[in-house]
């Protein structure tokens, strides 16, 4: 019998999951779930989905290790997704899940911010990086996964030498998520996207913390705060160009900073940034990928 491509999601919170649970669905890959500090709550109940897409239900993650070590215990993975936050100043990624990296790993990283895809480079240069880019909303709070009606993926080898050798690799893995619901594309250059997704991270993170707690459609309504915005996502839209030399796609429809605001003041629900809570709950903020390595 064939076995099934398997996949190692490093990273329990909002992202993993939900990215973790349509990978779930299908029947051409194993799914397991690398949990920390919400290991036994995953274990016992798993995650009560609440998505406008894909509908209500409960994820019950089949494997579930409580760390990396566990893990590495029990064979080999054909593709390891990264969902961790990005912490280079407190902590290295690319250490914490090398365990379970071989030379048939393809590593994913589904993390913010720009820069990221480095430690790994470094870390495992012949080793496939794929630098993922996803467009969502979703959050994860006492054991409920609330998820918009919206998900969407865009991956990218990072390395142009791996692109050829390890391209059907990754076609593979964005096949599933597709049938899955999840639209799911593949760039052959991928910073684009990675910047425009900063577009908003880059600018709402950092001013929500400055407002002191204000979600990111106040911010958008209120005169001050978003010229603050727009100020910083007009840098952002010219760095950003600059840097890869190429346009950005424009997602959502974003492709100027009024553009963006007005997509923000159109969300539904109230959205708090991770740079916000983070400081709430007096948790390291991605302060490097998100202000740091783009300025």
């Amino acid at each position: 019998m064939e076995l099934k491509p398997r996949v190692l999601i490093v990273g329990g919170g909002a992202i993993g999951a939900l990215f973790g649970w349509r990978l779930s669905q299908s029947d051409k890959v194993s799914v397991s779930l690398v949990c920390r500090s919400n290991y036994t709550e995953v274990k016992t109940r798993g995650y009560l989905v609440d998505s406008a897409q894909f509908g209500k239900g409960v994820y019950r993650p089949k494997s579930v290790f409580q760390s990396i070590d566990e893990a590495s215990l029990c064979g080999s993975y054909d593709y390891v997704i990264v969902a961790l936050k990005a912490l280079p100043n407190i902590y290295d990624c690319a250490d914490r899940v090398a365990r379970v990296i071989t030379p048939s790993t393809m590593i994913m990283l589904f993390q913010n911010g720009i820069g990221i895809e480095d430690p790994f480079v470094k870390r495992f240069p012949l080793v496939p990086i794929v630098s993922t880019v996803s467009f969502v909303s979703v959050k994860h709070e006492n054991g409920v996964l609330k998820h918009g009606g919206f998900s969407m993926l865009a991956s990218g080898i990072h390395l142009p030498e791996h692109r050829l050798a390890y391209a059907d690799k990754l076609q593979f893995i964005c096949d599933v998520f597709g049938e899955q619901g999840v639209s799911s594309i593949i760039e052959q250059d991928i910073q684009p996207y990675r910047w425009q997704k900063h577009i908003l991270n880059g600018s709402t993170n950092p001013v929500s913390v400055i407002c002191n707690g204000a979600s990111c459609q106040q911010m958008a309504k209120n005169p001050h705060c978003r010229t603050l915005l727009e100020e910083t996502m007009a840098e952002i839209f010219v760095l950003g160009k600059k840097v890869t030399g190429r346009a950005f796609p424009g997602v959502d429809g974003i492709v100027d900073p009024e553009s963006a605001t007005s997509y923000i003041k159109s969300i539904p629900v109230p959205v708090y940034t991770s740079m916000l809570v983070d400081s709430q709950c007096k948790r390291p903020m991605e302060r490097d990928v998100i202000l740091k390595n783009p300025i």
